[in-house]
């Protein structure tokens, strides 16, 4: 929630001394970039920009207003409110920085930023950003995020600063270049006329110009300080006595306002303002809650009349705060009070604001109280919805507002911190807090400090997240059976746990190829989570059962549940949110399967940023690949390599085999592509793969089949196909086995230029049909159109020899479209520089064609034996034979294979080797 006053400039009074000088050096200096006002506290910096605010707002300009304060150091926070000081004058600027800061585990600062920069570009009258008490900004993230709004800020934004002193911003380029402007203190000094006005018609005293000069003299035109005298000399007797005895140093006016300014005021007026002076800012209730038994709205209305620092921060006159220097004086003041005492205010600040939703608030107040356990309990309460919802930057602020010995007693609250670094993939870190959490879970249950309810809860929780930490680190066999285990025991009133391990053992299947498994975990976790309300978590259901549906090769049917996951996102976060982005960075892949390339960077674009700063390491991985294979098919190689390089390394730093074999087998692919074998061979042997002519059918893990295609088309290039196959068959067969065709299409896909390489006719005839067959349902044409050349000859070879292909159909149809993308782009690829292969014409010899034309009629062995005076075991051998080269594994299905090639009575004895 986010403090409307903040975004207003201070309220008017209808007494001011008008600075007209000022205004004009203010009108001159806000033609730059930027604008600094710097002077000492109490120099009316934010009175001045209030009144040029106002008499420019009467024109085409606005003025975007944000009022700093010290908790303003958190990033998140500065960035919601500057997007909001924006978004107010403007509606078509920054509208869903909000949620999308709050559904985003790490702080999308790039995103906010650019968006902010270029919707600001669009426009063409200018809006003046104002940071009021900028010098409160100490972070140096902040001012990171200062400094390129202001490098990068269009035509129709100038930056105005108000500060004490220094700011941590990089100025001095731009000031050499003549983009800063600043006012000082020596500018905003009253001069003698304007402190006669000020004290003469602002403050109602008749005061003889020798008295005017003498306190011009001594405050030397501060502001503040004539303020402070003024408020004296209204009850002053001897007013000459006390001008002469008037310091206008900072100490001096720290003892005037005890001794002259405080002890003139009534008992429980003093005794208000010492209350009330540890409220940032307050309203009528707040002050009541700290100040039980008084006449709160009376002593507020006898405060404003007396002007005592009172500054309202709204026109309907409810939300208020004190001057700065004014409340440090009071809460200086306030230390002589008992601590107990202190702690009682804060510990009553702390339970109105947090019974209202300023949980922000109510966190300082409740941690100044010293009230350990409230603290806790108010992360404690928002920890679990804010994960619901995604909002762990949330999250974490708050958790980073606790010490650590508080968070380390607090099992809730180190389970919160488990999991953002869960959800910021930092599996590590999340190990470290998890044995913590759960050697506290454990001692707390044994002492009977927790009941058996919430140890089965936090129980619940850390299974959870203890599946969810070995899956991030890539264990997805151990993942799933811990799952698998738990979650035949799991509470079920503890329905988001339950649905977030669901989905955990939904990816590691996923992971492991296992899809049928990972579809109905994924279907398990969505009812869990929509009976938790969990959006992030429906929307991730909906997510991997996308993935599940690319792999199985459905992807219309993809595109569908990850349209639904982003259109329920955007309905309930906004749009532009991290839920939003993890989403649809996968229908990315969707566009450029389908060869929309320009609809691919658009979305890769539009949610790069966010992906960049905050994603999964799986969404973050993608994002680098997309941006790859993108920068491919528009030729910049050299770009490419450098993008897919940084995906291994960061898949090797997460641990992620699955995804580092991915990018290993992309780059191994570009290189092959320039013709550089020698360099693919080099990427492979770095990450311990030895691509070998030496046939070794070892098993291949899921997690490592891409690098052993990287390695296979490594051995195409060096003249080692029939090598290459063998590797490709094993890694085929699994993949059909497990139902992923997608990946069974694109290993095909090699299998078929392999084949065709050497010389192994049928085999790769029946490889570019099964390729055909399972790409036209999809439209999957760039996983074909990116193997270039070799694919290009294989289905001109394969096009010349199948009369399905060249008829008016529409498989004939989209193989001419792949081949005149293929024409487009192929002349631009390389050969990769190979080792001469001997085609040896392999079809089917003499015999296994007569086996083959009887197997079309539906011969039986007995049948086939008989007719062509063969023992069984030799019809055998020979239908294992044909079976091999055709890639089946069924009568059935050879039957179907040898008609899709065209193999009919005229063309059998063509075949035959």
């Amino acid at each position: 929630m986010l403090i409307e006053t903040k975004l207003q400039p201070p309220h008017l009074r209808e007494a001011l001394v008008q600075r007209p000088r000022l205004l004009r050096i203010l009108d001159a200096a806000t033609a730059g970039k930027l604008a600094v006002v710097t002077s000492p506290a109490g120099f009316g910096k934010s009175t001045l920009l209030s009144q040029w605010a106002a008499g420019i707002s009467h024109g085409s300009a606005q003025v975007a207003w944000l009022s700093i304060d010290r908790l303003d150091n958190d990033l998140a926070r500065f960035l919601k409110y500057l997007a909001a000081a924006f978004h107010r004058v403007d509606p078509d600027i920054a509208g869903n920085a909000e949620s999308l800061i709050d559904s985003s585990p790490v702080t999308p600062v790039d995103s906010i930023l650019t968006g902010i920069i270029n919707q600001l570009s669009r426009r063409a009258a200018p809006i003046y950003l104002v940071l009021d008490d900028a010098h409160l900004i100490v972070s140096s993230e902040i001012a990171a995020c200062i400094n390129m709004l202001v490098a990068y800020a269009p035509p129709a934004l100038r930056v105005v600063l108000a500060t004490r002193g220094e700011l941590p911003l990089e100025l001095a380029n731009m000031k050499m270049k003549g983009h800063v402007v600043s006012l000082g203190d020596s500018d905003l000094r009253f001069s003698l006329e304007e402190t006669e006005d000020y004290l003469a018609n602002v403050c109602g005293l008749d005061l003889a110009v020798s008295a005017v000069v003498a306190l011009h003299h001594k405050t030397e035109g501060w502001p503040a300080g004539l303020q402070l005298a003024a408020l004296a000399l209204a009850h002053e007797g001897s007013r000459e006595a006390f001008i002469a005895e008037f310091s206008g140093s900072q100490r001096d006016v720290a003892m005037f306002l005890t001794h002259d300014v405080l002890a003139r005021q009534a008992p429980e007026i003093q005794d208000f303002l010492l209350r009330t002076s540890i409220l940032d800012r307050f309203c009528l209730g707040l002050v009541e809650a700290v100040c039980p038994g008084q006449d709160c709205a009376a002593a507020l209305a006898t405060i404003e009349q007396s002007n005592l620092f009172l500054i309202a921060l709204d026109s309907s006159g409810q939300w208020f705060r004190y001057h700065h220097l004014f409340s440090e004086f009071l809460r200086n003041r306030l230390d002589a009070w008992k601590p107990e005492a202190r702690r009682d205010l804060h510990r009553a600040a702390a339970a109105w604001l947090a019974a209202r939703g300023y949980v922000s608030d109510a966190v300082d107040h409740a941690l100044a109280s010293g009230d350990a356990d409230h603290a806790a309990r108010l992360v404690e309460e928002c920890a679990m919805p804010l994960t619901m919802l995604g909002h762990i930057p949330r999250l974490t602020e708050w958790l980073n507002q606790l010490p650590p010995d508080l968070i380390a007693g607090r099992p809730r609250l180190l389970l919160a911190r488990v999991w953002a670094q869960f959800h910021m993939s930092r599996p590590r870190q999340a190990v470290r807090i998890l044995k913590q959490a759960k050697t506290l879970v454990g001692d707390l249950s044994r002492r009977g400090e927790i009941d058996r309810a919430t140890t089965r809860s936090l129980k619940a929780e850390l299974q959870t997240l203890t599946a969810g930490v070995i899956s991030a680190t890539d264990r997805s066999r151990t993942a799933t059976r811990i799952a698998s285990r738990w979650l035949a025991d799991f509470p079920e009133d503890e329905p988001f746990a339950r649905g977030t391990l669901s989905n955990i053992c939904a990816f590691s299947h996923y992971s492991l190829g296992e899809l049928d498994a990972a579809r109905l975990r994924s279907l398990a976790a969505r009812d869990h989570h929509a009976a938790a309300n969990s959006v992030f978590g429906i929307v991730y259901c909906d997510l991997l059962l996308g993935l599940v549906e690319i792999s199985a090769g459905n992807l219309a049917e993809a595109h569908q549940l990850l349209d639904r996951a982003c259109r329920l996102a955007r309905e309930r976060l906004g749009s532009g949110s991290y839920t939003e982005a993890m989403t649809a960075i996968f229908h990315v892949e969707l566009a450029y399967e389908w060869n929309d390339l320009q609809g691919a960077e658009r979305i890769l674009h539009q949610h790069r940023q966010i992906i960049d700063e905050c994603g999964l390491v799986v969404h973050e991985m993608a994002c680098k690949l997309h941006l790859a294979r993108l920068a491919v098919a528009h030729g910049r190689h050299d770009e490419a390599i450098v993008f897919l390089e940084r995906a291994e390394r960061l898949g090797i730093e997460k641990r992620y085999r699955r995804l580092t074999a991915a990018a290993l087998n992309e780059r191994v692919r570009l290189l092959l592509s320039r013709g550089d074998v020698r360099a693919a061979r080099l990427a492979l042997r770095s990450r311990g793969i030895e691509p070998s002519a030496e046939s070794r059918p070892s098993p291949i893990h899921p997690l490592d089949e891409y690098a052993h295609i990287g390695a296979a088309r490594v051995l195409i290039a060096e003249g080692h196909p029939a090598k290459a196959i063998a590797v490709l068959d094993r890694i085929a067969e699994r993949m059909r086995h497990d139902g992923r065709l997608r990946g069974f299409m694109q290993v095909r896909a090699l299998v078929a230029i392999a084949a065709h390489a050497a010389g192994e006719t049928l085999l790769a005839l029946a490889a570019a049909v099964d390729v055909i067959t399972l790409a036209l349902p999809q439209n999957a044409m760039r996983s074909l159109i990116d193997e270039g050349l070799p694919m290009r000859e294989v289905l001109d070879f394969a096009r010349a020899r199948i009369p399905a292909w060249s008829r008016n159909s529409s498989t004939a149809t989209f193989v001419d479209t792949l081949l005149r993308e293929l024409n487009r782009i192929a002349p631009e690829r390389a050969r990769p520089v190979a080792v001469s292969v001997t085609p040896k014409k392999q079809m089917l010899s003499s015999k296994e064609t007569d086996v083959a034309a009887l197997l079309l009629r539906a011969y039986t062995n007995r049948q086939l034996a008989e007719t062509l005076s063969m023992a069984p075991d030799t019809v055998k051998w020979h239908l294992k034979n044909i079976f091999g080269k055709l890639g089946v594994s069924s009568r059935t299905e050879a039957v179907l294979k040898l008609k899709e090639i065209g193999l009919d009575g005229a063309s059998e004895r063509q075949l035959a080797g």
